[in-house]
Parts: C-alpha cells; structure tokens; sequence
C-alpha cells in the first residue's frame, strides 16, 4: 500500500511520536524501522525511525519528512516491542529509547596504524645520514634510528628520537623515507585449552539449562555458584547448544575489565563463531561487529550492557553474568534501564532462556527464585578441591594508613614466596581536601560536592562535572595549608610503591586504565609480570589467576557508609567477591578485610561467607521497610538554574502526587547530592509504593504542571 502519512518517533525529550507526511518520491521506499531525518523546531532537521506507516493523520497541516537515512529497517518488529516497553516502563519518550538501541552505522574507515620504510639500500643510507648529519642532525637521527629497528611505527620512531612531525615529513618528501598505513589489529588473549570434567553440580545445571533450550519456550534460571564453582564453564556449554542447534546468545558482563578474560575463554570454543560489542571499540569496529551478529556470522555476541540490544535474530539464550552488579543499571543519560529487566522482556518476546549468574545474587533476583518465579540452580563446592581462603577482619580504629601492620607484613611475605596479591579499594583520586586554616572542605563552585586531589597531576577534582582547581588553596580564606584526609587508590599506589619499592605493580582503576587497556594489565598479571594489582571493584569481579593467594579490602566501609538502604548488600557482595579471588589454584589464600565497623552484620556474614544468613537478615528488613522486591522506588529528580523555582516547583510536585494518590509513599523532596550540578540546582522525590498506577499518575502530574523539561525520572534507581 502507497501510505501518505509516517509516524516518526524522534530522538528528542517528546513524549508522543509525531506525524510526517511523506513526500511523493519517496513513498514507494519508506518503511517501518527505517532511521529518518524530519524537520523539527524552527526548521531544525533530526533523526527519528518509523513506527507506524498509514494513510491519514489527525492533525490538519503536516510537515514533510525530509530524508530517508537508512534504506533497509534497522528494527524489526520485534525490536519496536521491546522498545515499547522501554519506553512504558521507564517513562522515556520512544524516540530516544530507539536512539539508544540501534547505534548509527559508521562507515568510515578502521583505525590504522603509520609504519616507517627506508627507500634506499643500505650503503644509500649511510650516505644520507652522513650527508644529514650537519645540516640535519633530527633527520640524521632518525634514519639511524630507523636503521637500529626493524619495522618502527611513526610513533616509535619519534619517540625515539625525541623530535616532532617536521623532520620527517622532509625525508618523506624526499622520498628518502615511505609512510604506509595498515588496520590497526585488537590484541587478542587466549587462555590454554583445558580438558574439563563437569562437576555434578555443573552438570546437573548444565542438564536443566539443555531441556530449557530443546523446548519452545522462555524459562528464567538463576545459577548461584559459589566463587570457583565453574559457572563459566556451564555458560560456554550452554552457548555450545545453542550453536550446535543453529541459535544465538548474547553473553553479558558487568565490567569492560572482565572481558578479556571472557573473551579469551570463549574465544577457544567458538573461534570466529563470537563477536564482541562494547564501548571501548572503535566506531567502526562497533560496526563490524553489529553486521557481524545481524548477518548470523557471528552466533554468540558477548559484552556489557549495550550488547543485550546486539541484532540476533536467531536469540535462544541470554547470560547475564554477576547479575548483581549496580552496573548493570544505566543511570544517565535516558533511558535509566536496568539490564537484567530488559534481558528478561527480551527473552519473553523472543522465546529465550535467561541465566542469571552470581555467587552473591541479588535480594531480588534471591527471592524470585525462592519464590518460584525463577527455576533455581546451585553451584555450592569449588571445581578445584581446594580449601576455602582463610578470612580475618582488622580493625582499623585510628589507623592513619591506608595500609595496617599486619596487611604490610602479610604482603611481604607473599611477595617473598614469589606469590601475587590483590587490594581492593572502592573509592578513586589521592585523598579530599580540608583547608588547616579555616576548616572547610574545599568543595566544587558548582556542584557542592568535596573535590578530589590527584597527585599525578597536582590539581582539585569534581567528580561529577569536571570542574578542575590547580590552585592548591582554599577559596573561602586564600590558605595554602591543606590537610589530605582519606584515601583512594592514587594513595593506595604511592604508599604501596613506598613500602615495596623493587616490586612490579599496577593501578586499575578508570582514572588510570586507557580505552583497551583492561586486557594487556590482565595479561601480564597473569603471565606473573606484575605481583601486585590495586584497584576499585572492577578487579574484585571474576577475575582467576593460579597465584593471586592474598587479598586485601583495604577499606570495606566505602560502601557501608553510603546513604542507601542497598549499602549493606553492596557491602556483603564487595566483600565476597574480591574474597573469591584468593587461593584458586594449588596453593592456600588469605583474605584481609580492613573496617571500622568490624561488628556490622554485612562484615561478619561475608566474612564467614554466609548468603543465606545475610539474605534472611536483609529480606526481613526490606518486607518491613516495603523496600524492593516488596515495593517499587522512583526517583524524581527536579533541576533548574533558578535556584527558588527549582524548590518551588519540587514541593509543589510533592503536594500534587500526595494529593493524588493515597497508594503512593512521598520522600521529600530533599537537596539531591550533588546539590547544585554544572550551574543547574536539584531536589530529588522518592515514591515509594505497591501501586501498578504509580508511573501512570507520575506522568500525568508532570505533564499537568508542565515539567518534563525540568524532571528526569529514574525507575527501580540504584541509589
């Protein structure tokens, strides 16, 4: 049918998708799930996609689409679905949901790389270089440096002789020296091929998982293996099934850092069979890889959260790996979706099995599956008998150093015994800094939140905006005299150095790991290169090497202190986890666990490594609190430049969802933290209730006070 009218949802803050009429050369072309280009606003063009093709409009005078974009749809009806409850769920206009899913198909050219070649023989060379050395000695230098290396990038070769472009590019254009280029290739890091026999556990696991993806319908398991207990090898098996059968899974993590070793591991089973999506590839290596999946090349896509959207047509299975991390929860820009409930409507409309993944499985995810939502699998014992680590809580009290006697000794003696260690410290930056003279924390001009001091680069830090001090003073009294108070890993680093100056160590952290770096440290870890590695969580996350045999958490009230009624469980996981790091080979582990609460419940249970106690503990307090699972949490947040309209309209928006709706538990508002961000001021609400009318009333209320353009709406918020 020739439709007139096309229903574009576009990638703006619009809440309703709005009507184009399609121009007569390009009706015979458009079709639904095409990305479009359509005048909005004074002329201004914008993308959008079809959702909706038809032959009339409500609305009288309609604007004309002005560009198709993408020739072929680039979602499928069933990725239109899915969206749709995006967008219901976490109230977030379509077009932007869509945005977000399907990423733009870049066509430019791979990354490459500049290598350096002498043109001339070699006693031409020579000549040259005698010639050179006079008039010339940078061009000098660089033939004979091009001489002492075989096949140098321009890079090296620079580096080497410590001159800019200029001298070269004359040599160039004296065709003395010819510059090519070639694609720059991804390391690629594979662990040896290993002969497994399943454990009972694995296998009965692996059984269940195999009748789930036989039959034709969606089913939930949650896998709770113990650190060690061989959850990886049941995944690759299951994958191996759905290969074998003519499917695809998608395989996700919750950190860039884990990967690599994923990677790897996959990689032996499935060759090219597997494709890799996630945010430290290039543009146009996305790309690739996006093809890749959407053509049935590749049958297994594996990487964090953006990958649950990978094109698989053929999708039988879903892994979502340590399926309680908070980084699963996309919290900015919109749309705040959390990944392991996207997965699950995903799956539902695909006919998929999910598998969540954990030692330490979250509250909610726990209590689905006790209550039989969810088919629950157990992992208890270790693949390798090995005993468990020993764990000792220290007591911090006054300590000043990040580091206590006793974990300094105890990482002597590892490194004397020619072991590897690991520190786990979940907070960034040097230290935050409060001015000796008049007392103040030295905060952000713009955001009110403690600015961080880095070391490195001797400047006060926002986190959260940017915003940078280089001036080492107070602003409130002019004062140089700082006072250094706590500590992050950039600390962590330089006390460490200090303490073992001849050992070979390594910061991973997000302030000090470049884009692809993550593998190679994780490589030359496990190679032995590097005896000790320090981080924040991202290394306390399934990471196995044979010699890592003690484990520090250097601060295991980072979390704990925080103001969120998760902090406990966050704790609790955080603890376990790094703990499960220790003693995975032959030889024994050991875990040190620094605290000043060394009595809390969270501690003591990790410690002991008791999930069910904690659970018991932490489900009685959610039921009472009607926290999740036994309620929903919305958080409203309210910003605004003008620093009274922004508190205005949040108590007014307050009185309204009150008014409203008895079903409905109003928190605050309250001054969000941080108060005030990049110049805008923030108040935050909470709603709190048991109501499937919640979201519907908040919508209505926002747009009967007109503040969509003031309001972001964070469903299920991690706090």
């Amino acid at each position: 049918m020739n439709y007139s009218v096309a229903e574009i949802a576009v990638c703006l803050n619009l809440d309703q998708a709005l009507d184009y009429r399609i121009p007569e050369r390009l009706r015979p072309h458009v079709r639904i799930g095409q990305r479009v280009r359509v005048p909005v606003r004074e002329q201004r063009d914008v993308e959008g996609f079809i959702v909706a093709l038809k032959e009339h409009s409500s609305v009288g005078l309609l604007r004309e689409l002005s560009a198709i974009v993408s020739p072929e749809p680039t979602i499928t009806e069933r990725d239109l679905k899915l969206a749709r409850w995006i967008s219901e769920y976490y109230l977030t206009p379509l077009g932007l949901v869509l945005a977000m899913m399907v990423p733009a198909l870049t066509t430019s050219a791979p990354r490459t790389i500049q290598y350096a070649h002498s043109t001339l023989s070699l006693s031409e060379l020579i000549q040259q270089i005698e010639r050179l050395s006079l008039r010339a000695p940078q061009q000098a230098a660089l033939l004979k440096t091009l001489l002492s290396l075989e096949n140098p990038t321009v890079t090296e070769l620079l580096e080497r002789v410590r001159c800019g472009p200029g001298p070269l590019k004359a040599l160039t254009e004296a065709k003395i020296i010819q510059i090519t280029k070639k694609p720059k290739a991804r390391e690629e890091y594979r662990e040896p091929l290993k002969t497994v026999t399943l454990s009972s556990g694995q296998s009965a696991a692996l059984n269940a998982l195999s009748q789930a993806l036989s039959s034709e319908k969606d089913s939930v398991f949650l896998l709770h293996g113990v650190n060690g207990s061989g959850k990886t090898e049941v995944y690759l098996r299951a994958c191996r099934h759905c290969v074998q059968t003519g499917s695809q899974a998608i395989v996700l993590v919750p950190e860039i850092s884990l990967t690599p070793q994923v990677i790897a591991r996959f990689r032996n089973y499935f060759g090219d069979e597997i494709a890799v999506y996630h945010s430290g590839l290039t543009d146009s290596e996305r790309a690739r890889q996006w093809r890749r999946i959407a053509s049935g090349e590749a049958k297994i896509a594996i990487g964090v959260r953006a990958a649950i959207f990978a094109p698989c047509d053929r999708l039988r299975l879903i892994i979502i790996d340590e399926e309680h991390e908070s980084t699963y929860k996309q919290d900015d820009p919109s749309p705040r979706y959390h990944l392991r409930d996207v997965a699950l409507q995903r799956a539902k409309l695909s006919n998929a099995v999910t598998v969540l993944g954990s030692a330490t499985p979250s509250i909610e995810s726990y209590f689905r599956a006790q209550e039989g939502d969810y088919r629950y699998l157990e992992l208890p014992e270790r693949v390798v008998p090995s005993a468990p680590p020993t764990i000792k809580i220290l007591d911090l009290g006054r300590q000043k150093n990040l580091l206590s006697p006793l974990l300094r000794e105890k990482i002597a003696a590892r490194l004397e015994a020619e072991e590897q260690v690991i520190l786990l410290l979940n907070r960034l930056g040097y230290a935050s800094a409060v001015c000796g003279a008049c007392r103040e924390t030295l905060r952000c001009p713009q955001c009110r939140i403690a600015l961080t001091f880095s070391f490195r680069d001797q400047i006060l830090c926002c986190r959260y905006c940017g915003y940078t001090q280089r001036h080492l003073r107070c602003l409130r009294c002019r004062s140089r005299e700082l006072i250094y108070i706590g500590g992050g890993t950039e600390r962590l680093e330089l006390e460490l150095r200090r303490a073992f100056p001849q050992t070979v160590l390594r910061r991973m952290d997000s302030e000090s790991v470049r884009q692809g770096e993550h593998g190679a440290i994780l490589e030359l870890f496990r190679q032995g290169e590097i005896q000790i590695l320090l981080g924040t969580q991202m290394i306390g996350l399934g990471l196995d090497f044979q010699d890592v045999t003690l484990v520090g958490i250097v601060n295991a009230d980072t979390l704990l202190d925080f103001p969120d009624f998760r902090a406990g469980e966050r704790t609790f996981q955080l603890i376990s986890q790094a703990a499960g790091r220790a003693g995975r080979g032959q030889r024994s582990g050991e875990v040190l666990i620094q605290t000043r609460h060394p009595e809390h419940p969270a501690i003591q249970l990790a410690a002991r490594q008791d999930y069910r106690a904690f659970y018991e503990l932490e489900i009685e307090a959610r039921r009472e609190l009607r926290y999740p699972p036994f309620g929903q949490l919305i958080a409203v947040t309210l910003e605004h430049s003008n620093e009274t309209q922004a508190q205005e309209q949040a108590h007014l928006l307050a009185r309204q969802l009150k008014n409203i709706s008895e079903n409905i538990e109003v928190l605050g508002p309250t001054s969000a933290v941080p108060y005030r961000l990049r110049g805008r001021y923030r108040w935050e609400l909470l709603l709190k209730s048991t109501s499937d009318e919640t979201k519907a009333v908040l919508r209505a209320v926002i747009k009967e006070l007109k503040l969509s353009d003031w309001v972001s709406v964070n469903v299920d918020p991690q706090l």
